[in-house]
């Protein structure tokens, strides 16, 4: 049995006749509502037991933002592991040429000079997306 988290979710689905698509597109609005309020119940479920514990409960609520993010994923059609790997290299460059980080005060990395933002547009048409007529496609 494999533990990517993509190809778990995809048998969830698949098991229980949710939307899967193979290529990135947009998705009824009614969906894309659901899903996205899927997506902010796990939130708030990991924002509130990240102050009160405990450590399992925790892992478990994080688990789900991660299960619910990659479903949601998986309806709109994305490969999510490509676009977290865009966002990877894009969070590497934050690391001057000098080795140096620049951190807020409490501690988030910021960007630096050599930062070089995402390109996720360029992931999705990689993964088939055509944005619609006059869109930025960003």
């Amino acid at each position: 049995m494999s533990t990517s988290p993509a190809a778990l979710v995809r048998e969830f689905h698949r098991a229980f006749g949710l939307d899967a698509r193979g290529t990135p597109a947009e998705v009824p609005a009614e969906l894309a509502a659901h899903r996205g309020q899927l997506l902010a119940e796990e939130a708030a479920e990991v924002a509130e037991v990240s102050v009160s514990g405990p450590l399992d409960r925790l892992a478990h609520e994080l688990a789900d933002v991660v299960y619910v993010a990659y479903g949601t994923a998986l309806v709109h059609g994305i490969d999510l592991d490509e676009v977290i790997a865009e966002i990877h290299r894009a969070n590497m460059t934050k690391i001057g040429p000098d080795g140096r980080v620049a951190r807020r005060a409490d501690g988030k990395v910021l960007k630096g000079a050599h930062y070089r933002a995402p390109d996720i547009a360029s992931v999705l048409r990689r993964q088939g997306w055509q944005p619609p007529e006059g869109g930025q496609g960003a």
